[in-house]
């Protein structure tokens, strides 16, 4: 086999597996997620379903705890569980816990995650084991 075709081969290889995954949701008939749909975790508040959520911070840093506080009226458990992965790369899928405080509201730390880019979405949802809402936090370093 002529040195060109070799190197058009590994070219192309490399170029179907950094695309593997995009391909797999294209034939799976998946559509991209739209943030949109997301609530974003921040200083302000943002409610969904009746559920408000907000930050101590606007934007989250890796490995630097940002504390978030939910108020969930009619929520069925004394704990939510947050549950996210990377909008921009997959790293896989993160989850948290938050504890009902004495007030009844739910509070605890996320922790994300270091990533090789400088600022990341995460997406995900907030459950309480029968209704989940779509919450979003962005990250940067």
């Amino acid at each position: 086999m002529p040195s060109i075709a070799k190197l058009l081969l590994i070219v192309l290889t490399v170029a179907v597996g950094f695309f593997a995954g995009d391909l797999l949701k294209l034939l799976q008939g998946q559509t991209p997620v739209s943030l949109d749909d997301y609530c974003l975790v921040s200083t302000e508040p943002c409610t969904q379903q009746s559920v408000t959520v907000k930050a101590n911070k606007s934007t989250s840093q890796p490995l630097v705890p940002t504390l978030v506080q939910v108020d969930w009226p009619d929520a069925r458990s004394d704990k939510l569980v947050v549950s996210m992965q990377g909008y921009e790369m997959d790293m896989g899928n993160v989850l948290f816990t938050l504890e009902r405080t004495a007030t009844g509201q739910f509070s605890g730390q996320i922790i994300l995650p270091v990533c090789t880019t400088d600022a990341m979405t995460w997406y995900g949802t907030i459950s309480d084991g029968d209704t989940s809402i779509n919450t979003s936090i962005r990250m940067e370093r």
